[in-house]
């Protein structure tokens, strides 16, 4: 029997396993020579503890196994200043490197853009390491449109959005 695929609210008790799965795909980048923000050993312990108190926090399943993690909130201060709410906004999409190229990505992006529809929101937006041309590539194949390229914290990053279809 095939496992089950699902998406669901990270619990402050997976707080370690989400960590785990960063740092995984962390790893994943250095091996494969791609410099950017995303450092092993890097990612904020008390920044994730208070996204997953606030509902943000998602960790992708199969079966019991945790595959992947995604961040969904409803305004981007940082990336997207001064936007208007009308989008939901995709951060730490990452999946354990034995699960890359199997799917779970896209399903991840779609039930974000399900759920960002279901809030009322117009868009889905997402940003990435501008110099990541893989990447870049990989949201273009999905409908996202580039909107614009920004400096944060000394790492240039590309700014993409999607138009959420209405008949989905």
């Amino acid at each position: 029997m095939p496992k089950k695929f699902e998406i669901v609210r990270a619990r402050e008790d997976e707080l370690d396993t989400m960590l785990t799965v960063l740092d995984e795909a962390a790893e994943w980048l250095v091996t494969k020579s791609i410099a950017g923000p995303w450092i092993p050993g890097s990612f904020s312990r008390q920044t994730f503890a208070d996204q997953i108190a606030r509902g943000e926090v998602y960790v992708a399943k199969l079966g019991e196994e945790t595959v992947g993690t995604i961040t969904l909130q409803w305004s981007d201060e940082l990336f997207w200043p001064r936007a208007p709410a009308d989008a939901g906004y995709v951060h730490k999409l990452a999946l354990r490197p034995t699960y890359l190229r199997r799917g779970f990505g896209l399903r991840m992006l779609e039930w974000a853009e399900r759920v960002s529809k279901a809030a009322g929101k117009d868009f889905l937006r997402l940003d990435c390491l501008a110099e990541n041309g893989e990447i870049r590539s990989y949201y273009e194949n999905l409908g996202f449109i580039h909107q614009d390229d920004v400096e944060i914290e000394r790492w240039k990053a590309s700014l993409y959005q999607k138009k959420i279809d209405s008949d989905r």
